[in-house]
């Protein structure tokens, strides 16, 4: 027991100390005149900034800055006051509470599908199901993403339970406070497997060699929501109408096409 808890520590350590989940330096255009904040579940990082990127080549005049982490923290950040414009959050939840409480103007609106994977160390018979897989005596440490925080870690549970291997495996979780950490947690080889986003694939190919992607009716569906911060600070129009901009830009054509290349699904109308 003491082995694995100087591991556990040390990827943690390994995590915060490198992959910290910072806000990212905005970037600069030459008629720089509006910044806009805006809160991004961890698992949408990659899209993120490629959304970012495309929309400040139509609106140079604009600046993102974008942080990132759990979407359950990201929604405390914004109780507390942090001063943001647009929350993506991994789910529907935490951008509902929010509305609920005021936070919002306008209900939330899904950007997004997500799709759950397991991801694993060592190459798999594709003919074993998940459950065969994550009983072997093999597995040793299971990586999730907190429930309570990350819809992922959330969707991951759910699909244990569904399993009825729940119980059977609990004494092998490895919490990551955020879809980042899960991957950290993989890709160092702390955790022999873990549930992530589809989404991590994307240029990590040579990473993540190895995974299984999760039957989409053992969780229930990561409608991935995002709504506008109700600023409590006056707003110029300038700041609104930049606000609105990218909002509208969530949902383009050409986002949507940047979705799709990182394995997303666009919600039905």
């Amino acid at each position: 027991m003491k082995n694995i808890k100087i591991i556990i520590l040390l990827s943690l350590l390994f995590v915060m100390e490198v992959f910290a989940e910072n806000p990212t330096t905005p970037i600069k255009n030459p008629k720089s005149g509006v910044e806009i904040v805006v809160a991004v579940a961890a698992n949408f990082k990659n899209p993120m900034e490629e959304i970012r990127l495309a929309f400040q080549k139509l609106n140079t005049e604009t600046n993102i800055k974008l942080i990132f982490g759990a979407s359950g923290q990201l929604t405390n950040q914004i109780q507390n006051g942090a001063p943001v414009d647009i929350f993506l959050s991994a789910d529907m939840d935490f951008p509902l509470a929010l509305n609920k409480d005021g936070y919002s103007l306008h209900q939330p609106k899904v950007y997004a599908v997500g799709v759950l994977v397991l991801f694993l160390q060592k190459e798999i018979d594709k003919h074993k199901s998940i459950s065969e897989l994550l009983l072997s005596d093999n597995i040793k440490f299971i990586a999730i993403a907190n429930p309570k925080t990350a819809p992922y870690g959330k969707a991951a549970v759910e699909t244990l339970q569904s399993l009825g291997i729940y119980e059977k495996l609990k004494h092998k979780f490895v919490f990551g406070e955020s879809i980042t950490q899960v991957n950290q947690f993989i890709s160092t080889g702390s955790a022999d497997v873990g549930f992530s986003s589809f989404s991590t694939l994307y240029g990590n190919e040579d990473t993540f060699r190895y995974w299984k992607q999760v039957d989409s009716t053992t969780y229930s569906t990561i409608h991935q929501g995002a709504i506008i911060i109700h600023s409590k600070e006056t707003k110029s129009e300038e700041e609104k109408i930049a606000i609105n901009k990218l909002f509208d830009f969530l949902f383009s054509t050409e986002t949507k096409s940047i979705l799709l290349k990182y394995g997303y699904k666009i919600q039905e109308k």
